[in-house]
């Protein structure tokens, strides 16, 4: 059993449990705070629980590196029979491509910069729960799919509330081929992209962002992605490397757009502000030198934006 404790200067609190009501208050809940799923999915879609459009996801969303992301939650314990369901969207997705682009024209929500490739639809699948069985992340690593399996669980004190939230990581298959190939990303991937050149600069980039977070002493393990790079505290991305472009790429930070706007640089630029994804856009004007040191006030903003820590 989990047990939590709030510590302050002056008392120590327990935590208690406040489970969600309904499903429905649970899908309410991560509509209106999205930040909970990474800071890379906008959701775009939400079943409206009439009866009809039966057979697609509770949400339907996409993620910066413009997959189609198909979000189910259950309000108890998930065993392993979500994942036949989820494959089920899955395939609902990918045989009705124009069923999900009329979904996608509806929204009135579109980031910027995100379009699906409707001939060949890249799925991610977003499963929330409390908890998972243990067989559920072993099963969703056979199923051939980007598998996130979200468990969300609320707390309170006094008035306060406190999320848990936890990314069960999908194991990969030992054996056997998944039924779908999945997308492998690399630095070989970046260069056959977008250029020998191009992918140096990037390769450069984050290798900078590395060293600058290592001098800082933060944990923030990055991972490569088919449109950028990001660093993450946790499941949330604090701040990316992102391609621009074929051959252009810029620096990506979660912070207020107040703070970025004060921004001034010999260096480097703001461009613009991603409402959406709650991210500040930074042009190099040297891509082939990038001078990370101009940007620590910036990266300092977006850790302490994240993270809550002075």
């Amino acid at each position: 059993m989990l047990n939590l404790y709030w510590r302050s200067k002056d008392e120590t609190r327990s935590l208690a449990e406040k489970p969600f009501k309904s499903e429905s208050e649970l899908e309410q809940y991560v509509f209106d705070n999205q930040e909970l799923l990474g800071g890379d999915i906008s959701v775009i879609y939400r079943q409206i629980r009439t009866g009809s459009r039966q057979g697609i996801p509770d949400m339907l969303g996409v993620d910066q590196d413009s997959r189609v992301c198909l979000i189910e939650l259950k309000n108890a314990e998930a065993d392993e029979d979500i994942l036949p369901q989820a494959v089920g969207y899955a395939i609902w997705a990918e045989t009705n491509p124009d069923s999900v682009k009329a979904i996608w024209l509806e929204s009135q929500k579109k980031p910027d910069g995100v379009v699906p490739d409707w001939d060949n639809l890249d799925i991610r699948i977003i499963l929330i729960a409390p908890s998972f069985k243990n067989t559920v992340a072993r099963m969703a690593g056979k199923l051939g799919y980007k598998v996130d399996l979200v468990q969300i669980g609320r707390y309170s004190a006094k008035q306060e509330e406190f999320l848990v939230v936890d990314v069960v990581e999908a194991k990969p298959p030992g054996k056997g081929k998944p039924t779908k190939p999945m997308g492998e990303w690399s630095w070989e991937f970046y260069k056959n992209e977008h250029g020998e050149e191009a992918a140096l600069q990037f390769r450069k980039a984050v290798d900078a962002v590395a060293a600058l977070v290592r001098k800082q002493g933060w944990e923030l393990p990055y991972n490569l992605n088919k449109h950028y790079t990001g660093f993450k505290l946790g499941n949330r991305v604090v701040f990316n490397v992102a391609w621009g472009g074929t051959f252009t790429w810029n620096l990506r930070f979660k912070l207020p757009e107040s703070v970025a706007r004060r921004f001034k640089g010999r260096h480097w630029e703001f461009q613009r502000y991603n409402d959406i994804f709650g991210e500040a856009l930074f042009r190099p004007l040297k891509p082939d030198s990038p001078e990370m040191a101009e940007l620590k006030p910036i990266f300092l903003e977006a850790y302490r934006y994240v993270s809550g820590r002075k």
